[in-house]
């Protein structure tokens, strides 16, 4: 069982920084921080090289990076079959990012949808 925790905590440490990833190159293809919301984009305009819409896109390759080391990490001590499915948490991830970082709006169904993905996803770690 540990070796399998393991496998599940490296999957949603790859999900987590593969939705820092999206929110990363959502910014740089808006053009840079004017897209976050006000609180967040004071904080990042304070950032050497924030105005750069490049510096963002490269940020999110980057992250995208250690995303496939994360996830690759997490194939050695999960079945594919399990890992692939706790993918789809990155739907979620996106889903609360935007949502506090970009201030997008996020409907009742749209939370319904998300809840459901993570009900799924806890039922293939079962």
């Amino acid at each position: 069982m540990k070796a399998e925790l393991t496998g599940i905590l490296l999957a949603v440490a790859a999900v987590a920084v593969e939705s820092g990833a999206q929110l990363l190159l959502k910014i740089g293809a808006a053009g840079g921080p004017a897209i976050l919301a006000p609180q967040h984009r004071r904080r990042a305009e304070r950032w050497p090289g924030a105005a750069s819409p490049k510096c963002w896109i490269g940020l999110g390759v980057l992250a995208y990076g250690l995303e496939i080391l994360l996830y690759t990490l997490a194939l050695h001590f999960l079945d594919v079959s399990v890992a692939f499915p706790l993918g789809s948490l990155c739907f979620v991830g996106v889903a609360v990012l935007s949502k506090f970082f970009l201030g997008e709006t996020v409907g009742r169904v749209r939370w319904l949808g998300v809840g459901c993905i993570l009900a799924g996803a806890v039922c293939v770690t079962l």
